[in-house]
């Protein structure tokens, strides 16, 4: 028998949105690092290693794409299971949201 709660009437289901912006400063360590793992992973196909590959030296936003694990996340969370993950990396520009914190112990 579950334990309910008044706290009990929001869904079920939360999903979580995150914005992660990463600088890369070695290109060469990512896509390394990149390649080892994809090499490591056993479940993929000889056709999906090829894939992968082409995909990580083609585009460094590829390689971080294969370092992400989502999973490992959220897998702490008590009285929690993920449901459903998905997740892509862009090249993007970056612009500070907030210069003004860096000037004040200037």
């Amino acid at each position: 028998m579950e334990n309910a709660t008044s706290s009990d009437t929001t869904t079920r289901y939360i999903r979580l949105n995150l914005e992660i912006v990463l600088e890369v400063t070695d290109a060469d360590a990512l896509r390394a690092a990149a390649l080892d793992s994809v090499k490591a992973d056993d479940e993929l196909s000889p056709g999906d290693r090829a894939d992968a590959t082409a995909a990580i030296e083609s585009d460094l936003a590829e390689s971080v794409s294969y370092l992400i694990d989502p999973f490992s996340l959220v897998e702490d969370i008590a009285g929690t299971e993920l449901s459903e993950a998905g997740w892509q990396s862009e090249g993007a520009e970056y612009l500070p949201e907030d210069d003004d914190e860096d000037d004040e112990d200037a």
